[in-house]
């Protein structure tokens, strides 16, 4: 890498947020008409299933490999190739009509997913002053997030205009341009005092950083809060007899894009502190109105406290993960992030539909306060001890 630029919108940070952008853009408009294909195909609903979780199974699975290999090889490489390979995998089961073939090359994108997404957060923070990193990681989230306001509503539209393959196909084009503009990414490898083995992917103390564990715990408290609010909000509302809850998911893409945007410079001068207690309490309010929620009114609001929450802790961990540690380790630290919010996000579906088949669904909101109020305990005593 090129000495660290004092500004922020240098080439290289654009180019690496812009690959962002069409890789995650790919996957959202995709997954949304998948199952729809799968049943086209005698897919059952098991089945629709199992593809759906194989992305996100597939992908956390990879997460440790991936700090190791960030940490030791080229990443500029790591990122043209496995975006490449998602790209290939997502061709081929767009092109093969066989539920097999679309299962195997589900799980394959998913691994090369990890790879890549964990090997673009570090070079975020080779292309930017170390002063400058907060800010970094919020603004490279956007990308992210504006993708997820665009994507579905893009691929929908072509399946149903087009067929499910030509919005396959679309998106396999987008991870293609996102590997064209990794290739394009101004790189100078120097070859890492850290070395790969194959026996360290057996070694925990290699494939973890032991102090992050804790904090990816508190990572996975919000993507649990969130895949919870994510899977269950549609039903919720038919059965309180609210419409129009997909506002909720509008409202809550504007109001996150506008927070990162407008406190991204925050993450520069704020603690960890700073940024998570608001966050914890934006989290639990978020619950605790869903839960109550008799109106739109109410989700809507719902939905701009989870929009807070999430824009105040996912860049802070983030950047406090890449802080934590020295740049050579970076590649571990974050995939250690990763595998909390994974974990969280794969975790509070499953969870919550045991609660809400035994308790109700507002219940269930109501319980999913617990561990977001487990963390925040954690959290004061880590902030403690941490001084």
């Amino acid at each position: 890498m090129k000495e660290k630029p004092d500004t922020l919108w240098g080439k290289a940070y654009i180019l690496v947020s812009v690959a962002n952008f069409f890789s995650w853009l790919s996957y959202n408009m995709v997954t949304p008409v998948l199952t729809g294909y799968l049943k086209t195909l005698g897919g059952s609903v098991f089945v629709c299933g199992v593809a759906a979780g194989l992305f996100a199974f597939t992908s956390l699975l990879s997460r440790p490999v991936s700090g190791l290999l960030v940490d030791a090889l080229n990443k500029k490489k790591l990122l043209y190739i496995f975006t490449l390979l998602m790209g290939a995998s997502l061709f081929l089961y767009s092109i093969i009509p066989s539920i097999p073939v679309i299962l195997l090359f589900r799980g394959l994108h998913g691994i090369a997913f990890g790879i890549s997404s964990t090997a673009s957060l570090v070079l975020v923070s080779e292309c930017v002053s170390e002063a400058r990193i907060g800010e970094a990681v919020s603004y490279f989230g956007i990308m992210s997030v504006a993708s997820m306001a665009i994507g579905p509503a893009i691929g929908i539209w072509l399946s149903d205009s087009y067929g499910y393959r030509v919005c396959m196909l679309a998106s396999t084009v987008m991870l293609f341009v996102a590997a064209v503009i990794a290739a394009m990414f101004p790189y100078i490898h120097r070859k890492s005092e850290i070395e790969f083995r194959i026996t360290d992917v057996f070694s925990a103390p290699r494939i973890v950083e032991q102090k992050l564990i804790g904090l990816s715990g508190v990572n996975a408290s919000f993507t649990m809060m969130n895949g919870i609010v994510s899977t269950y909000l549609v039903v919720f509302a038919a059965e309180r007899g609210i419409h129009g809850s997909s506002w909720h998911f509008t409202v809550n893409a504007v109001v996150l894009i506008l927070t990162r945007i407008l406190m991204a410079r925050k993450m520069n001068q704020w603690s960890l502190k700073q940024n998570l207690y608001p966050a914890f309490i934006f989290g639990i309010v978020t619950l605790l109105l869903i839960g109550w929620a008799n109106s739109l009114l109410l989700l809507i609001i719902a939905a701009a406290a989870k929009a807070m929450a999430q824009s105040m802790s996912q860049p802070a961990l983030q950047t406090e993960a890449l802080r934590r540690v020295i740049p050579e380790k970076r590649g571990v630290a974050c995939s250690t992030m990763y595998i909390g919010g994974d974990l969280g996000q794969a975790v509070g579906p499953i969870l919550g539909g045991l609660l809400a088949q035994s308790f109700g669904y507002g219940n269930m909101y109501f319980a999913s306060v617990i561990p977001l109020v487990f963390a925040c305990i954690y959290f004061v005593m880590w902030s403690r001890s941490s001084r």
